[in-house]
């Protein structure tokens, strides 16, 4: 990870420089309104990746996770992955993604899971995600979403 990246859990003071990063990309106000809402519930974590005072990307974890198969068994699901385009490939989703595995293992969660579309935009998430550990979970793609949803084992560390 470059150095000067620092990641924490987002306030309400971080949706304005969340959106001035990731407004480019069509983000909007409503939608981190919301992930704020559902942290202080409890129900989502937000992990937000800084450089110096310039937010380069964030991560969401979920405890109830949309995809039955997790749901059911109680696997927290990783959420919205984005790192801005000039932070890519930079070690910085990586680091988002070891946080929110850190949230899950402190919460005593013993396997995490994350979805991904099959697509061409999604290639480097598809790349990424077995080099960090995550297998698929044996019941292939999501006819509805085109996604592939994958696990990993979470080891004390």
């Amino acid at each position: 990870m470059p150095e000067g990246i620092s990641i924490r859990r987002m306030g309400p003071q971080d949706i304005e420089p969340i959106l001035r990063t990731f407004a480019r990309w069509g983000k909007r106000r409503i939608q981190y309104e919301q992930y704020l809402r559902e942290q202080r519930r409890g129900s989502r974590v937000v992990l937000v990746a800084w450089h110096e005072d310039l937010v380069v990307g964030y991560v969401t974890l979920v405890w109830e996770s949309l995809y039955e198969p997790f749901r059911r068994e109680g696997i927290p699901e990783i959420v919205d992955l984005n790192v801005i385009n000039e932070y890519q490939r930079q070690g910085i989703g990586t680091a988002l993604i070891h946080a929110a595995e850190a949230v899950a293992r402190a919460h005593g969660k013993r396997r995490i899971g994350i979805s991904v579309v099959q697509s061409p935009e999604y290639a480097a998430a598809n790349r990424l995600y077995p080099k960090l550990g995550y297998v698929p979970d044996g019941r292939g793609i999501t006819p509805y979403d085109n996604e592939l949803h994958l696990i990993k084992p979470l080891t004390s560390e």
